[in-house]
């Protein structure tokens, strides 16, 4: 009987050691059990050739176009597209602040094709200076060289960018190797290995910064109780999901003038009865006045 106590004193005794030590992750998992997270619907994205200002020439170029879409096809939340023949060229245009800004009719081309963001990037100029570095007395003048890219994430629902963001790598040379090699010998050899990793740098970011925007989509048309939406099996809808139904918001010219969409009032809730390869049904749920349009956005 003594030796059954003492085993059950042992018993809790190591317990209490071993929720101490585990800490408060392992008294909340032991009070409230993990809720698995609900399945998420996929991004379209289409993503733009490479806009190459640092002059690397067509075929690294295309090699670089095809490692970034590598990375970015990584991602199970993304669905990536090319562009239409010859869409991108005539309608965008190139600015040294911002790497490429799109034009709107871009965008309305994008948004008729059912996608959910642009993806624009550009390999910026290689910046080449001449200056001081090191610590006294031992200064000297090297030259440096920043390798960059930029990546635009333009969100089709409102027509803005949700994310600018340039990544950066840095080499430098004294000014005696600068001259025995040449620029182009080094730059080529900075190119090689400063490049997979801003491209996988910025592949994480645009998949980072896609997963913070709600999923969204159209009403495409409406015929008594059943409405038809432009989401389907690729896109991971299911029957017997739920989404909220958004009015056509206000357009508003910016400074820039381009038009931002701004999304329109709480219309109501559908859910979805069937599912094809790119379209669905879905039947009103709650609220009503639904039209051709109008934004629905993913509930669960």
């Amino acid at each position: 009987m003594r030796r059954l106590y003492f085993e059950a004193l042992l018993l809790m005794a190591l317990s209490l050691v071993l929720i101490t030590t585990s800490g408060c992750g392992m008294m909340r998992s032991l009070i409230s059990p993990v809720i698995p997270k609900g399945p998420e619907l996929k991004k379209r994205v289409m993503v733009f050739p490479l806009v190459d200002q640092a002059g690397l020439g067509a075929e690294r170029a295309e090699e670089l176009d095809r490692g970034f879409w590598e990375f970015l096809k990584r991602s199970p939340d993304l669905l990536l597209y090319s562009p239409p023949d010859g869409m991108f060229s005539s309608l965008a245009m190139t600015s040294r602040l911002f790497g490429v800004v799109t034009s709107s009719r871009l965008i309305d081309i994008a948004e008729g094709l059912g996608m959910n963001a642009l993806i624009i990037g550009v390999m910026n100029p290689i910046e080449v200076t001449t200056r001081k570095s090191g610590i006294w007395p031992f200064r000297s003048y090297k030259k440096f060289y920043e390798i960059s890219m930029g990546v635009n994430v333009v969100d089709i629902t409102t027509k803005t960018f949700s994310m600018t963001r340039i990544e950066s790598e840095e080499f430098s040379a004294s000014l005696e190797d600068a001259e025995k090699q040449g620029d182009k010998e080094i730059i080529d050899q900075a190119l090689k290995e400063a490049l997979p990793e801003i491209l996988e740098g910025q592949a994480s970011a645009v998949e980072d910064e896609l997963a913070k925007v709600p999923w969204t989509g159209r009403i495409l048309a409406v015929e008594d109780d059943t409405i038809m939406i432009d989401a389907g099996k690729k896109v991971g809808v299911r029957p017997g999901q739920y989404f909220e139904v958004l009015s056509k918001g206000k357009s508003i010219p910016s400074g820039s003038g381009r038009t931002i969409r701004l999304l329109g009032e709480r219309m109501g809730e559908i859910k979805v009865d069937s599912v094809m390869g790119k379209h669905s049904r879905a039947v009103p749920v709650k609220g009503g006045k639904f039209s051709a349009g109008q934004v629905v956005r993913f509930k669960g």
